[in-house]
């Protein structure tokens, strides 16, 4: 079930990898996410029970992007509970991961990234009677200090059992141009509205009240993807959005999506 009753969002994200056989470690036995499908070049993972998919592509000799061009931030985990991240935040420390955190008014967050620097966002919401609003309706997201102590201290007893089955793709947060070239297209082409404001430099969307399903920045970025097929890192987004005709579309900022290709 998606947070707030999610009409439109992200289901699926496929990475163009160097070496998907050195990344399975990090992917299966760290994080625990189980495999639907494996050929000779790519993998698929399922997160939790959603039916959303992340895939790695491996390609040789690939493109390696420019830091100021558009592309992934992070792909958002959403937990089902504070107990599973304080468990994965114990189980990432043990296997020596580095880890950033952050407590934000809407959830509380876990940021890393897997071997090849692709970036991953874990999160509990916070309940949602909990959350503010700005006189525009947006949700309030600040952002404060993570208080690892006090998260430890959610941890179960059984710890980290890899991917539970309450989990999905919350958002994915991506690199882009200047946000005035890429606004309208955004609000215009996916079935969202904007959900939260947190500076000039960004857009949070969501449909029907979620803090945001998808979000794009430029506070790094101002070059558009080049050679998705080619380059590493991001090169497809799975988008739900039954309404749309749109089967493919790629903006002002290059980046690939896919519409009502996977099941929901």
């Amino acid at each position: 079930m998606r947070q707030l009753g999610e009409k439109h969002y992200v289901n699926g994200v496929t990475l163009n990898v160097r070496d998907k056989e050195n990344l399975k470690h990090f992917y299966e036995e760290i994080l625990g996410f189980n495999v639907i499908n494996e050929t000779y070049t790519s993998i698929q993972y399922e997160v939790g029970d959603s039916k959303h998919r992340i895939t790695l592509h491996q390609i040789d000799d690939g493109r390696e992007p420019l830091v100021s061009e558009a592309g992934l931030f992070h792909i958002g985990i959403r937990l089902g509970s504070h107990a599973h991240l304080a468990d994965l935040m114990a189980h990432l420390t043990e296997h020596e991961i580095p880890l950033n955190g952050a407590e934000h008014n809407v959830s509380t967050s876990l940021y890393f990234t897997d071997p090849e620097g692709n970036g991953f966002e874990f999160y509990a919401d916070q309940p949602e009677e909990t959350w503010d609003f700005d006189k525009e309706n947006r949700v309030i997201m600040d952002t404060r200090h993570l208080y690892a102590s006090k998260l430890m201290n959610l941890r179960s007893r059984d710890g980290w059992q890899g991917i539970p089955d309450d989990s999905m793709i919350g958002n994915l947060h991506l690199k882009t141009v200047r946000i005035s070239e890429v606004k309208d297209y955004y609000l215009a082409h996916f079935g969202l509205e904007e959900s939260s404001f947190v500076n000039k430099s960004s857009l949070f969307m969501s449909s029907n009240g979620y803090h945001h399903t998808l979000a794009v920045n430029h506070w790094m970025s101002s070059m558009q993807r080049m050679e998705n097929d080619d380059t590493y890192g991001l090169t497809l987004v799975d988008f739900h959005y039954p309404e749309t005709t749109h089967t493919w579309l790629k903006g002002p900022d290059g980046i690939a999506f896919r519409f009502n290709y996977l099941g929901v």
